[in-house]
């Protein structure tokens, strides 16, 4: 089976559909034993990833083992790679595309740590072959905020090709000791696939996902958005990382002590 036919069988397995077709299956076999457990157990699944306590729990331990960067860290650094998360399309207030919301998070800190330690900038990100390339648009966003010398990798479709282009690219400017933006909880598996490409990888994590209050409340039990959109980037994120150690042979990044 080709890569893209097991992605897209992933989406369906990833929350709110997984647990949808589990629902309508059971329905469909209501009348039957097992029509009805699968009834209940859609119906819970469902329940529980859309909501707080449980879409943290799932994110969590993805995200915590990383930490920002320190000073001795930065000084060590030879450039920044900052990781593309997907297009907005429709935005005809910026000519009709440019970067999601989640790869704002992570230009707005690469640029950050631009202007702290005056490193380059790698933006990673490919495309279909009919639109431009995702690093375009985080190029001019790198920009606008002030980014003068953004060196674009236009190829790369996955996280592994944004590590093999991005550390292409490094080796022609003599650099291997890289700061490395994405989001906490995608760092366990970005981190192993820079490093699998002959980099040293000093983990800068941003956005991480967070609970607005702690304990059991009446809030985190109750179904949210968020809490789902939450749940499917976790889960998402397990199988990426599952993937990756059977196909590659990838095994977790380890955090800066």
């Amino acid at each position: 089976m080709e890569l893209f036919s097991l992605r897209a069988l992933a989406d369906w397995a990833l929350p709110p559909a997984g647990p949808l077709l589990i629902l309508l299956l059971g329905l469909l076999l209501i009348r039957y034993r097992l029509g009805r457990w699968l009834t209940v157990a859609g119906g819970i699944l469902l329940y529980a990833f859309s909501i707080p306590l449980v879409s943290h729990a799932l994110i969590a331990p993805l995200q915590s083992p990383f930490e920002p960067p320190d000073e001795g860290a930065l000084e060590a650094a030879e450039a920044i790679v900052v990781l593309g998360a997907g297009y907005r399309s429709g935005a005809v207030e910026f000519g009709g595309e440019t970067v999601n919301d989640l790869a704002l998070v992570r230009l707005r800190y690469a640029a950050a740590l631009h202007h702290r330690t005056g490193l380059p900038v790698i933006a990673t990100g490919g495309a279909a072959e009919d639109r431009e390339p995702e690093s375009r648009w985080m190029a001019e966003t790198l920009e606008e905020w002030g980014v003068k010398a953004v060196l674009q990798e236009t190829r790369a479709r996955d996280t592994r090709e944004n590590a093999r282009y991005s550390a292409e690219l490094l080796y022609e400017q003599d650099a291997q000791t890289i700061l490395l933006v994405t989001h906490a909880h995608h760092l366990v598996r970005a981190g192993a696939a820079f490093e699998q490409a002959g980099l040293k990888v000093i983990p800068a994590p941003t956005g991480a996902f967070v609970p607005s209050t702690t304990g059991v409340s009446l809030g985190m039990l109750r179904p949210q958005a968020n809490a789902m959109r939450t749940s499917w980037l976790a889960m998402h994120e397990y199988l990426g990382i599952l993937w990756y150690r059977w196909q590659y042979g990838l095994r977790p990044v380890q955090p800066a002590p």
